[in-house]
């Protein structure tokens, strides 16, 4: 009578493990969407930003001129570091419960199903790449172009670049 009961659990315990690998896909596949989304809208306010710098010319506030393509760029860096945030401290995490659920379960799988070690080898293989875990991967990404951003912001605002007439 008990082995049928083992059989019932174990399949029970592989398709729980099954729905938390669905789970993470669905937690890396908003990732992998929230960037591609923060790449398009940033895009977008760049190449604003480019014809705002060729055309149109300065704004002035509180007696202050400064061009009108850092506004655009101004606006690219709140929208990106707000990508950033909602990318890194929200969805990451919830991927990453979702990783250490499925480390767990897969831990408890172990002594059944030696094979079942998905969880783990994405995990060192992650790790392996660059010498580095997701979350700095996701750093350097955001950090990167914010650092581009920063530098196109200032040269517009101390008029570095400029727009022959």
């Amino acid at each position: 009578m008990d082995a049928p009961t083992t059989s019932v659990d174990l399949s029970t315990r592989i398709d729980v493990w099954k729905k938390v690998v669905d789970v993470q896909m669905h937690f890396n596949d908003l990732c992998l969407r929230i960037r591609s989304f923060a790449v398009s809208i940033l895009g977008v306010l760049l190449g604003s930003a480019a014809v705002a710098h060729r055309f149109a010319g300065h704004i002035e506030l509180f007696s202050y001129k400064f061009p009108t393509a850092t506004l655009f760029i101004g606006i690219s860096i709140v929208v990106w570091s707000a990508f950033y945030v909602m990318d890194r401290y929200w969805y990451h995490e919830l991927l990453k419960g979702a990783v250490h659920h499925g480390l767990k379960i897969e831990e408890n799988l172990s002594s059944d199903i030696s094979e079942i070690n998905l969880a783990n080898s994405i995990r060192e293989q992650s790790h392996s790449s660059l010498h580095m875990n997701a979350a700095k991967k996701l750093h350097l990404f955001y950090l990167a172009i914010l650092f581009v951003q920063l530098i196109a912001f200032f040269a517009l605002m101390f008029n570095v670049v400029t727009v022959p007439s």
